[in-house]
């Protein structure tokens, strides 16, 4: 009797389902991390970030040595992250953060805009942005001139403060905008004038909040970009203008500016912004005492106004002797 033949062993041709499915799954998770990443606030970033750090910090089960991270550090710790305060870390990686933040200031420049604090000032929110517009109304410069006057500087302390408080490594753009009636006198046109009235403001910045200079930018647009097409006064005016674009941080890797921060130590870092915070606080202190003349010259108004009805005696007098007239039973 003939033996049977065995049957050929087939190739297994599905072995890299495996390999397929452990990609898919690594990647189904990176994804997951990245979206809550740009989900968090300041203590949900904090636990997800313990949790990494535990996670990857186990050891491996195929040799028994270090974890992925090693030394226990965390993903976070691999990347820039390791060389931040915790403030700037959520500042550079949330978009939730940005825009919330975004909205925020927007907010408070409409706010006091309306209660006549920052007239002519307005906030928007587009594509490149949170852009904080000054339009010309006598605020910032005079007809032809870069030089910042006192009234434009307590504005940019108020508009700085804003962004200060929220943002300290977002690129910063100031771009200077004119009308389009030719000029004459120190600046030979249009382009010279609204590119120096951008850097006066990008100087005043950077020295009045400590703002690191690689973030901050100016551009002058002469009359090429304006808000209203009329050549009448008021049209004329709104062009004339100032605009402070908080740039968006998807833009961050083009021009590498935050690289500064990102190498400078924790002490280094933590330091500025404390000098930045002492700003603010003066700031606000200033508006206070401000705020404390205000009523202080209300009260001595109040009481001259009392002086002025004790030493007009004749109309107390009069006043008086109507009170008896009508009121006989108190005599």
């Amino acid at each position: 009797m003939a033996r049977k033949k065995k049957p050929e062993e087939h190739e297994n041709l599905e072995r890299w389902l495996v390999s397929y499915a452990d990609f898919m799954t690594l990647l189904f998770a990176t994804f997951v991390v990245l979206y809550a990443l740009s989900q968090i606030n300041v203590n949900e970033f904090k636990k997800v970030e313990e949790s990494l750090k535990k996670a990857f910090s186990v050891q491996s089960i195929l040799d028994g040595g270090s974890g992925v991270m090693s030394s226990g550090q965390s993903v976070m710790d691999a990347s820039a992250a390791n060389s931040m305060i915790d403030s700037l870390m959520m500042e550079y990686i949330s978009p939730r953060y940005e825009q919330e933040s975004y909205d925020q200031i927007k907010k408070e420049v409409e706010d006091l805009a309306k209660s006549g604090n920052l007239d002519g000032v307005s906030a928007t929110i587009d594509e490149r942005g949170l852009v904080i517009t000054i339009t010309d109304k006598g605020i910032l410069f005079a007809s032809g001139s870069a030089e910042l006057p006192k009234n434009a500087q307590k504005v940019l302390d108020k508009i700085g403060k804003l962004i200060v408080e929220k943002f300290a490594m977002h690129s910063i753009r100031v771009e200077g905008h004119t009308d389009s009636v030719p000029i004459k006198g120190k600046y030979p046109s249009n382009w010279e004038l609204s590119s120096a009235r951008a850097s006066s403001i990008v100087r005043y910045l950077i020295k009045r909040f400590h703002i690191l200079p690689d973030l901050m930018s100016a551009v002058g647009y002469a009359d090429t970009r304006p808000v209203e097409k009329s050549k009448d006064s008021a049209s004329l005016a709104e062009n004339r203008r100032v605009e402070i674009v908080v740039q968006r941080n998807q833009y961050k890797k083009l021009d590498h500016y935050q690289n500064t921060y990102i190498k400078m130590g924790k002490t280094e870092q933590q330091k500025r912004r404390n000098e930045q915070i002492r700003i603010i606080r003066e700031i606000d202190n200033q508006e206070l005492e401000s705020l404390g003349e205000d009523i202080k010259h209300s009260s001595e108004m109040s009481k001259k106004s009392s002086a002025y009805q004790d030493v007009n005696s004749d109309f107390l007098d009069e006043s008086a002797r109507l009170e008896k007239l009508s009121n006989p039973a108190k005599n």
